[in-house]
């Protein structure tokens, strides 16, 4: 994760592979539950407006081994950007955890 700070925000900047695109829509949906109370986007993958800051989740590239995206933060305080991206790493590895038991 690469993080900076530019323009009042801290920018956070993730990539991930993911297998199939079933997994990155189940991703998508678990991402949406957890953040539930924030208002959001789904044009062109993700867009999550929270208190302090947003983020976003968009499709880099498809290909025969996975699905490559990218995890976009922005936000006011670094502590703010952290719990946001420690969420966003939960519903990620607990997704992990699921499909590798199927």
């Amino acid at each position: 994760m690469d993080i900076s700070f530019k323009d009042s925000y801290y920018n956070f900047i993730k990539y991930e592979n993911i297998k199939t695109i079933d997994i990155y829509n189940t991703f998508i949906n678990w991402l949406i539950g957890e953040f539930d109370l924030c208002q959001m986007e789904e044009f062109d993958g993700l867009k999550v407006y929270c208190p302090n800051g947003l983020f976003s989740i968009k499709v880099l590239n498809k290909s025969e081994t996975g699905i490559n995206i990218l995890i976009e933060i922005k936000s006011k305080t670094l502590d703010n950007g952290m719990k946001i991206e420690t969420q966003i790493n939960m519903v990620y590895n607990s997704l992990n955890l699921v499909f590798k038991n199927i």
